[in-house]
């Protein structure tokens, strides 16, 4: 087994290792320690330090600056306010890196109220333990030191603060100057295992080369190591991102290693320290505190390829199915695929193929293509990922069909009278009729055919679908309710049998109806006749404002347009008032009729004119 990066394995590693191959375990999280020096002669960098001015103090980070002392210093600037302070503090990144022991070379003196500390804080500030505090006299740097002996802490505060209520002066000899920080931190949580996956980890049986990744996690130290055994026999390690210093377990920041690590592995299962059977595999994360967890996995391991082969024959009642039988004596069969590609085609096609019964199965549309031969492909891959293919039969003949598979229908529709074009008075159903058979004539009995109407624009409606089932001759029909002018279309769906088919019917245009009605049928000259009716618009929609028509008067043999074209109100109704003049002589008789007038949104067939109603118009 090979990994990306190789280390030496500590003794507490070598431990973890043995214990995962016994079984998997998890350490207790008893909190191991290890050592964070910072600003010192073997690190002079910071991290996790947070520098705290305030208006009256200057906190400075010099710690690789011999002009600085190599110290970060809090000095006095001004006159301070109660209360106010500068601060420097380390806090631990999580709750579960504790600070149990600190060490520090600092330089400490109080004056005019500014008081030096050094103290340990929780989580949230509060002070629970006293390191040391600065007197009035210099003193130069002097070494302090703390160890718990009680609540573990979050945070190492170094802080010159004013503690007098009425206000500090200013000072040039109050400080808090601190360096060379050696911080003893337990770490109180174990690393984690959060994946352990790969193909050599797949259930059921395996061979050939398989891979292995293992991610873990810390949320203290951070992950210092990721190793992997087989069979008791370490196959791989892989080191984490650490920051120590060179030489030594100590760290220069709290998280010294990356929280998380990623370890891949590539082995070949033919290869030892595997072996045929069982095997046991086991992965272990330390982190930089010598906390360690692992995880274990039983694998299973198998090296013979499956078989398969195409059935001889297809179904005549189902053609578009394919088969293959496929077996496995040793881990069986885990999955397989069926292809498919035009002779002389170089790209196989994959079909969407099922696994059941000892058979790969899939189904394949044969009119999608042009007409031809086309060869398949099935492949099996057993549980182990062995893998075969065939292009053959049982019988040993190439798996070539001819395409399309399924036979081919006639069908046949006709509206009643036989035309292809049929006009109807408004209101007035009609049918449609027709047979199914199959390529030869024969009838086919007890088939679904879906007869379509297509409304124009206008209508209530796009389409009307509705399906009708041939008799024992083949024949079908179906009613067509009154309604707008429409398209009618008949099709078959096909079966697993026979293709697709679909005819025009042809084409029904229906007649618009409108009601006429005069007020009265005579009338004196200078007096007012109404004019009204309805336009019938049944499964229709009238056009927004109204159905435009005509007022039409018969003049000798030509009809003329009173006034000007109108519309109707939105519900199809319409009223026209007109009064006639006071110049006849004698008595006048008038032919009157509405016209429905063509428009592009009106589903009916127009222009169709109402009955002819007679007017006498009465001189004095």
């Amino acid at each position: 087994m090979r990994t990306v990066m190789r280390r030496r394995l500590g003794p507490l590693g070598a431990l973890l290792l043995a214990a995962a191959l016994i079984g998997p375990t998890t350490a207790a999280g008893t909190g191991r320690t290890y050592e964070v020096v910072q600003c010192d002669p073997l690190n002079r960098g910071v991290s996790g330090v947070t520098l705290e001015d305030a208006p009256s103090y200057a906190v400075k980070q010099g710690c690789g600056d011999p002009k600085e002392d190599h110290a970060i210093k809090v000095t006095n600037t001004r006159f301070a306010q109660h209360g106010r302070s500068g601060r420097v503090h380390w806090s631990t990144p999580s709750p579960s890196l504790r600070i149990i022991g600190a060490q520090v070379q600092a330089n400490l003196r109080r004056d005019h109220g500014h008081v030096a500390r050094l103290w340990l804080a929780d989580g949230a500030g509060h002070e629970i333990a006293r390191v040391a505090s600065g007197g009035k006299h210099a003193t130069g740097f002097r070494k302090y030191s703390w160890h718990s002996t009680g609540p573990r802490a979050q945070q190492f505060v170094a802080h010159l603060r004013c503690e007098l209520r009425r206000g500090c002066k200013h000072s040039d000899v109050a400080k808090t100057w601190l360096r060379d920080v050696h911080l003893e931190v337990a770490d109180y949580a174990d690393p984690r295992l959060n994946a352990v996956r790969g193909s050599l980890l797949d259930s059921g049986w395996l061979r050939g080369e398989r891979t292995l990744d293992a991610h873990a996690s810390d949320l203290g130290s951070g992950v210092s190591q990721l190793s992997v055994s087989v069979n008791g026999v370490r196959s791989s390690l892989q080191n984490g991102s650490c920051n120590e210093i060179l030489g030594t377990r100590t760290a220069t920041q709290f998280s010294s290693c990356e929280s998380e690590a990623l370890m891949q592995t590539r082995s070949l299962t033919t290869e030892p320290p595997f072996h045929d059977g069982r095997n046991a595999v086991a992965v272990c994360a330390l982190d930089f505190a010598t906390n360690g967890s692992c995880r274990e996995r039983r694998i299973l391991v198998d090296n013979k390829r499956p078989s398969v082969v195409f059935t001889n024959f297809q179904n005549p009642n189902d053609p578009e199915l394919i088969r293959a039988s496929v077996s496995d004596a040793t881990s069986g069969v885990a999955s397989g695929q069926l292809y498919y590609r035009a002779i002389g085609s170089t790209i196989w096609r994959p079909l969407t193929t099922q696994h059941r019964f000892g058979q790969l199965r899939a189904r394949i549309d044969s009119t999608i293509d042009p007409p031809g031969q086309y060869e398949f492909m099935a492949t099996a891959i057993d549980a182990a990922g062995n893998k075969t293919f065939t292009t053959k039969r049982a019988n040993g003949q190439p798996m070539v069909l001819m395409f399309p598979l399924k036979s081919g229908v006639r069908l046949k529709a006709h509206l009643a009278g036989g035309s292809r074009k049929v006009t109807l008075s408004y209101g007035r159903p009609s049918k449609v009729w027709g047979v199914l058979q199959d390529a030869s004539g024969q009838p086919l009995s007890k088939q679904e055919v879906t007869v379509t109407e297509y409304f124009g624009e206008g209508a209530l409606i796009d389409r009307r679908v509705r399906t009708v089932h041939t008799d024992s001759r083949g024949r079908w029909k179906e009613r067509l309710p009154g309604g707008p002018s429409r398209k009618v279309t008949a099709s078959y769906a096909g079966t697993r049998r026979y293709l697709p088919e679909a005819t025009p019917a042809g084409n029904l245009r229906v007649k618009t109806k409108a009601s006429f009605h005069l007020s009265r049928h005579r009338v004196r000259e200078g007096h007012k006749v109404a004019f009204k009716g309805r336009i019938g618009h049944l499964a229709a929609r009238i056009p927004s404002g109204g159905k435009l028509v005509e007022l039409d008067v018969k003049d000798g043999k030509n009809w003329q347009t009173v006034r000007h074209p109108f519309y109707t109100r939105p519900n199809g109704k319409y009223r026209l008032h007109y009064r006639f003049g006071r110049f006849y002589v004698s008595n006048v008789r008038y032919r009157f009729r509405v016209r429905v007038i063509r428009e592009r949104n009106w589903p009916y067939k127009a222009p169709v004119s109402s009955r002819v109603r007679k007017l006498v118009v009465k001189a004095r």
